[in-house]
């Protein structure tokens, strides 16, 4: 265990060594935590290495920055030793994964990226840095990001729309993949704007974005398969789709669907 007298000096030994974690105190000289925290997610290689704040702080002020930081989890003092030592255990365990899971999407070609509710992007592979150039989230998806995160997990959640916005004269798209860890999203981001023809069969049955993608694919005579691979989610979900569909379409198999929404589009 190695240990620093204030903030400056936890930089430079985090400059030399890659820790498994870092425990710091609420109160600190020079440097303050918060700003130690952002220099510290800032720095290569320790985009997974998480951060326990020992504090006797509990204002909700305190508890929005810490998160807003970046922070993964606090102990109020005096600390009962046993409980931080299983706390680390368990978020050291769970940054290896996340870890793990880093590398193999780096090498999937895939463009991914992950970030927190406060925009800060943590992680991108590098098909998703050559779309997005930036450290941070647009601000206009924070809201989006948040309203996704929140219904995660729910009927409500699993239907949120997917977000476009312009950058630059470019298009871009993000959806939400999933959580790797309660601060953590992964997100996927994609360029090309809004289909004609997937927003009328939106608005005429009241499908979701997602819904009338694979539509718009089942219409081009795609199977299941290929559109699994061309929208980069599996075939059962693929298959769930479908079956909201055929519910929403009073149809019981994907010709009907198609033929019922080539006539809506041609009307």
């Amino acid at each position: 265990m190695l240990v620093a007298p204030d903030g400056l000096h936890a930089l430079d030994i985090v400059a030399r060594i890659t820790p498994n974690a870092v425990l710091m105190d609420a109160v600190m000289p020079d440097l303050g935590r918060f700003e130690t925290v952002k220099w510290l997610q800032d720095m290569e290689g320790l985009r997974n290495v998480p951060i326990i704040f020992m504090t006797g702080l509990s204002d909700t002020e305190n508890v929005v920055r810490g998160l807003e930081a970046g922070r993964v989890d606090s102990v109020t003092k005096p600390v009962n030793t046993d409980e931080l030592l299983a706390r680390l255990r368990v978020h050291i365990a769970n940054a290896r994964s996340a870890e793990s899971a880093h590398v193999a999407l780096d090498a999937s070609g895939r463009f991914l990226l992950s970030a927190s509710v406060s925009g800060r992007v943590r992680w991108r592979t590098p098909q998703a840095a050559a779309l997005l150039g930036l450290d941070r989230l647009p601000d206009e998806c924070l809201p989006w990001l948040r309203e996704v995160v929140a219904g995660a997990g729910s009927v409500r959640g699993s239907e949120v729309e997917d977000f476009f916005v312009e950058r630059d004269g470019v298009s871009l798209r993000f959806y939400y993949v999933g959580a790797i860890s309660s601060s953590e999203h992964l997100l996927c981001i994609a360029q090309g704007a809004r289909d004609a023809a997937g927003d009328t069969l939106r608005s005429e049955f009241n499908l979701t974005e997602r819904e009338a993608e694979v539509l718009v694919w089942i219409m081009s005579g795609k199977s299941n398969k290929e559109i699994a691979s061309i929208l980069e989610m599996s075939p059962r979900t693929v298959n769930k789709h479908l079956d909201r569909i055929f519910a929403k379409f009073g149809v019981e198999n994907r010709t009907a669907a198609a033929i019922l929404s080539l006539k809506r589009l041609i009307d």
